[in-house]
């Protein structure tokens, strides 16, 4: 038995009323979603789930841990095996991941009956399931915001109550899915914002009014901000597959990997490999643009009639030599633009690369999803 001394609690009590409510208002402002119940709604127009499945497809990540009712070690009848099949292939369908954008990692705990509702800000725990059911009940519980109790329960509860469970999926590489189809649009929308900060749609007689991009020689959209953003960006999926290599770890002890980990495996290298030669690549390329983003044409321009013009440049001629210092500044950005012309369509050339690699990954992962065997113990055909 755990024990934990508690504050900034709230009992709550009631009838034909979301009890904790509160927490569910909290799901959009939440990183992680954590939910515990004896049972969750069959219905396909549960509110619950919905909020659940829309909290998910805006990107937060969440673990549900359910019981599975009628569902029993043995069956002594074809009607009891039946039943539990009926329920068994509803909670399939209703926690099915690609439902919620691969957010959700759904378990299965045959002796459970807890109930806890949290996400990383606050908790509740009492009677009511996470079921829509639940809200026609009276039930009770305790909503709290203590951080150590919400800490804990996140990364000491749940992982220890996952791993008494068995997994919708037998390997559960469900975060790797969902982060491969983020990288995938995102890879997308910076190609375009690269392109859009380099080049200009243009069409004229030479063009035969076709519009075609031609490279920007002029107010330039290769800003310093702009290209540390984007590598600072790229730089958060570094351990995006990091899930796959924890399933390889569960794997070490034996002297052959199962062919589909042996598969995984060698997935996540072969990741590893393209994302870190994909960073490096693209880092390198935009070191090369830095003297692009730094190039300041006013501050050349002083800098030409300081050093160049300075016994000149004052009185009646100051515009004239201020003109042709301008001139000149911007003479020198458009050479140094068009000199990293190559660099920018080697960088595109790079994102492509790996947005066809993201889509090819992404396809051999689902490929291997596998559901866990031991959810359905009913042997009916």
């Amino acid at each position: 038995m755990m024990t934990m001394e508690i504050h900034d609690n709230l009992a709550v009590f009631g009838e034909n009323e979301c009890i904790y409510q509160c927490v569910l208002d909290d799901f959009k402002n939440a990183k992680f979603i954590g939910i515990i119940t004896f049972n969750i709604s069959s219905s396909t127009n549960s509110q619950l789930l919905k909020s659940l499945q829309e909290a998910c497809l805006k990107g937060t990540d969440a673990v549900v841990i359910t019981n599975i009712p009628k569902r029993f070690p043995s069956y002594y009848g074809h009607q009891y095996a039946l039943a539990a099949r009926k329920m068994i292939n509803s909670y399939m369908r209703q926690l099915n991941p690609q439902n919620y954008g691969m957010r959700l990692s759904p378990y299965f705990s045959f002796h459970n009956h807890a109930k806890i509702v949290m996400t990383d800000n606050i908790v509740y725990w009492g009677s009511s399931n996470y079921s829509d059911e639940s809200s026609r009940n009276f039930e009770c519980g305790t909503v709290s915001t203590d951080k150590e109790l919400i800490g804990f329960l996140k990364d000491s509860l749940f992982p220890e109550v996952q791993s008494k469970s068995v997994p919708y999926f037998k390997y559960n590489f469900a975060m790797a899915l969902a982060n491969i189809e983020a990288l995938i649009p995102a890879c997308k929308i910076a190609r375009e914002e690269l392109r859009d900060a380099a080049f200009i749609p243009w069409s004229d007689y030479d063009t035969n009014f076709e519009e075609k991009w031609i490279y920007r020689t002029t107010e330039s959209g290769l800003t310093l901000k702009f290209l540390r953003g984007f590598t600072e960006y790229f730089s958060a999926f570094d351990d995006a597959l990091n899930v796959i290599d924890d399933i390889v770890d569960e794997y070490s002890d034996l002297d052959e990997l199962p062919e589909k980990v042996e598969i995984l495996r060698g997935l996540y290298e072969d990741y590893m490999r393209s994302y870190d030669n994909f960073n490096e690549s693209i880092s390198s390329l935009f070191e090369n643009l830095e003297e692009v983003a730094r190039y300041d044409a006013s501050d050349e321009a002083c800098a030409i009639i300081a050093d160049d013009y300075g016994m000149e440049a004052y009185d009646e001629n100051l515009d004239y030599y201020a003109e042709k210092a301008m001139t000149e500044a911007a003479n020198t950005y458009e050479e140094i633009i068009i000199g990293s012309e190559q660099t920018v369509h080697d960088a595109l050339v790079s994102l492509d690369s790996m947005i066809e690699y993201f889509e090819q990954l992404n396809t051999s992962l689902h490929q291997l999803l596998e559901v866990s065997p031991e959810i359905d113990n009913t042997s009916v055909n």
